[in-house]
């Protein structure tokens, strides 16, 4: 597991067209991008990928388009998770048809679950098909309830329960999972901010949205941090650091990835759907070039 589902894994961008829908071209141009980058896998139809802003319809056409421009040469994890469980069941279902290589869900957004709402909607999800399932532990939408020994508990409890993307700056309850998991759980970083930090607490690879644009960089500094390299891992952390929190600071997160992914890639991805980025700001170029070099810079 750990070879299959280790490194680097952009949570990819879903672009758009002028019209709104989905430009299925420019994903399928991603798709071949991070595979020819080497990267670790793809996360698909996450945060990043606005899911909550699609229907269950356009989440599988993306699904279905990735995996075929992916070819079997980098490994797809999905995410399904959904409001409605029967949604998510659904999503899961398909995936595994689609021929995705696991499958992943937030804990279901809007209403307040109890514990026992949330396990129980990971066991439908868990038990709907034979693919390894991982956890997406989102800190800012879904804080733990109950302490980390019971959660843990209970997660490995869920059938086919392969791992968690822990998205958490607390690497405290990071190493807490980890402890009390062992080696019966692959972890993976999902807080960008800490992906080299979060390797101390046993992440075993990281997913992302900053991935995206600077995943072999990133893919570079992971890897030497975990061979050992901790100065270079701290001088890039550094700098990849500051140029997150430069563009989470600006209010204007999904205007930065446009003109990013346009000046390094000539990709265009669109802007996302509304409400999503309505009241964003642009950026200039020469802002958005510096923040390239800053972090892509070697020295």
């Amino acid at each position: 597991m750990s070879s299959r589902f280790g490194g680097i894994w952009p949570a990819m961008l879903t672009p758009l067209g002028e019209d709104g829908r989905v430009a299925l071209t420019v994903l399928e141009q991603l798709t071949e991008l991070f595979v020819s980058q080497g990267l670790g896998g793809l996360y698909v139809t996450g945060s990043t990928g606005q899911w909550p802003l699609f229907t269950v319809e356009e989440r599988c056409l993306v699904v279905e388009r990735v995996i075929r421009s992916a070819a079997g040469r980098i490994p797809v994890m999905v995410h399904v998770g959904a409001a409605a469980t029967a949604d998510a069941v659904t999503l899961a279902r398909h995936a595994e048809r689609a021929g995705a290589h696991a499958v992943s869900a937030v804990t279901p957004i809007y209403y307040a679950h109890s514990a026992d709402a949330v396990f129980e909607y990971y066991r439908e999800i868990g038990s709907a098909t034979s693919l390894p399932f991982f956890v997406y532990h989102l800190s800012s939408v879904s804080p733990i309830a109950i302490g980390s020994r019971e959660y843990t508990q209970r997660l490995l409890a869920v059938s086919n329960i392969a791992g968690m993307k822990i998205t958490d700056r607390d690497l405290y309850t990071f190493g807490l999972i980890k402890a009390f998991t062992g080696d019966r759980l692959q972890l993976l970083s999902g807080a960008d901010e800490v992906m080299c930090q979060a390797i101390l607490c046993g992440a075993q690879g990281a997913i992302g949205t900053f991935y995206n644009l600077w995943g072999p960089a990133c893919q570079r500094a992971r890897a030497a941090c975990a061979a050992g390299d901790v100065n270079a891992g701290q001088a890039f952390m550094l700098r990849f650091q500051c140029a997150i929190a430069a563009v989470l600071s600006s209010g204007s997160i999904w205007t930065f990835l446009r003109a990013a992914m346009r000046l390094k890639y000539g990709l265009e991805i669109g802007k996302p759907r509304p409400p999503l980025g309505a009241a964003e700001c642009p950026w200039t170029d020469e802002d958005v070039r510096q923040l390239i070099e800053q972090v892509d810079s070697n020295p």
